[in-house]
């Protein structure tokens, strides 16, 4: 049924006149498709790009799906309608997955750049650490409850959006090894940073997806030298 009201609502507007609807109703203009073509100008090549090379002391893997040479793939969604005699409510929501290569990535020169920066081989005395990224924030999505109110002859819209991201932590394996004896392992948990970003009244949605990626690769970079942090008071 939910997935036949978009449908009802456009029946329902072919048969309205003469009522004259005055409305901005952004779920037409979101698409699956569009939100994947914002990612990909945002990210460019950043799939193919180089990463710092594993040295003698630290390596860093990852047990995630990082074979797909697409940054993202995009579903959209709709959720609750409610049709009531003089107010309509409806939402609906395009979930980005992210390319978990492209976080990974991330993580990897941030890790290796940040431990070497600590001073992380001199910590280890002789021991090597391998780090393998098992978990890893990579879902967002662009939520959209539209509104409208119907008076006299006229209806007025308007939509709520928000970039909203799918809360996940950044979860890190390691092991601790001396020569190619284990003497350590354990996990690093490291709480989501992203938040929710409003898209207000005449804000390009596009511009506020953007912005929410440039806060996401940031908060990457953070979550991973917190990760490195976590690591030396854990040696």
């Amino acid at each position: 049924m939910k997935a036949n009201w978009l449908a009802f609502v456009r029946t329902v507007f072919s048969f309205a006149t003469p009522v004259i609807f005055l409305t901005f109703l952004v779920p037409s203009c979101i698409t699956a498709r569009k939100v994947d073509r914002w990612v990909d100008k945002k990210y460019g090549d950043a799939l193919t790009a180089p990463t710092r090379k594993n040295t003698e002391y630290i390596t860093v893997s990852t047990t995630l799906p990082v074979a797909e040479q697409i940054n993202s793939s995009t579903k959209k969604t709709s959720g609750r309608f409610l049709p009531l005699l003089v107010y309509w409510e409806w939402q609906t929501a395009n979930t980005c997955t992210l390319n978990p290569k492209l976080p990974f990535n991330n993580f990897t020169n941030t890790a290796l750049t940040y431990a070497s920066s600590k001073g992380l081989k001199s910590k280890l005395n002789g021991r090597r650490v391998e780090l393998v990224l098992t978990q890893i924030p990579n879902v967002f999505s662009i939520d959209d409850e539209s509104h409208l109110v119907f008076v006299g002859l006229y209806a007025f819209g308007w939509d709520i959006i928000s970039v909203v991201p799918a809360k996940s932590e950044m979860v890190v394996s390691y092991k601790i090894f001396q020569d190619n004896t284990e003497l350590k392992q354990g996990v690093i948990t490291i709480p989501d940073l992203d938040k929710a970003i409003h898209v207000k009244i005449f804000n390009s949605v596009k511009r506020k997806t953007w912005e929410y990626i440039d806060q996401y690769n940031e908060n990457i970079t953070a979550m991973s030298k917190k990760a490195v942090d976590s690591l030396i008071t854990q040696l």
